[in-house]
């Protein structure tokens, strides 16, 4: 093939032929990329799938722990009214001459324990209602590159 025969019909024919030998043994590359690109494909619908795993394990374990929590300040918030009344009952018999001092101590001491559990519940509940909203999605916020590159400013 010389450049005076390079737009003619068997110039065009030789190069058919040899770009079909080219293809010939090129199918154990070709092969070999696409088994690549399927395992990757794989690879990050396995990746994908963990993290919807996760994520739905972290808003099941956020919720479970909102709910118990919750529940735990109710009964505490209770137990601090029985308490309450426990104490006054106590100070009025204190006050009539039939209980003694230390038994009015008793009396306060434990209802400032049940108070300061209940507070603590309380606190507890609602740091699981933050973790509950985080785990939903709620308080992410995009960076600021991001922001300034999808909406310029005019």
């Amino acid at each position: 093939m010389s450049a005076g025969n390079l737009f003619s019909g068997g110039a065009s024919q030789s190069a058919g032929v040899l770009g079909l030998r080219w293809r010939l043994f090129d199918f154990g590359r070709i092969n070999a990329q696409i088994d690549q690109a399927k395992g990757q494909e794989a690879e990050a619908l396995a990746a994908y799938r963990q993290s919807v795993l996760r994520a739905t394990e972290d808003v099941e374990n956020a919720l479970s722990s909102l709910v118990n929590r919750d529940a735990q300040a109710t009964t505490l918030m209770g137990g601090e009214t029985s308490l309450t009344q426990a104490r006054q009952s106590s100070f009025i018999a204190y006050e009539k001459g039939t209980a003694s001092l230390i038994d009015v101590l008793h009396a306060d001491e434990t209802l400032l324990q049940a108070s300061d559990a209940r507070a603590q519940a309380q606190t507890e509940s609602a740091r699981a209602a933050v973790a509950t909203f985080r785990a939903l999605g709620g308080g992410w916020q995009p960076s600021d590159t991001q922001l300034t590159s999808r909406y310029p400013l005019r």
